[in-house]
């Protein structure tokens, strides 16, 4: 049996046993789990949102569990430029923020 059917297979048999709803829940809390045991995956996502300007410099210190002094250290060691905008860029930019998040 192939790797993907087997992992189908079991997850259909984990849903139909009743631990958990349905596919997304299952799912969502294996997700949560790998950034658990695997910490370092927070720091490239926070690292790559905040490359792509979907989120502030604050935000993403939040999803890497660092302090903003910390982030901004990663962001050196990785040689990444900081984003510095405008007052009024930045209002921009945490307003679409707000918005992402009420979705």
């Amino acid at each position: 049996m192939k790797a993907k059917s087997m992992m189908k297979e079991r997850v259909e048999a984990v849903i139909r046993s009743g631990v958990y709803p349905d596919e997304s829940e299952l799912y969502g809390e294996a997700i949560r789990t790998l950034f658990e045991v695997k910490s370092d995956l927070k720091t490239i996502a926070a690292v790559e949102l905040y490359k792509e300007g979907e989120v502030s410099i604050e935000r993403a210190s939040e999803i890497a569990g660092v302090n903003v002094v910390q982030f901004k250290e990663i962001l050196a060691q990785k040689g990444i430029t900081r984003w510095i905008g405008s007052g009024e860029d930045e209002l921009k930019r945490k307003t679409e923020e707000l918005k992402k998040a009420k979705r």
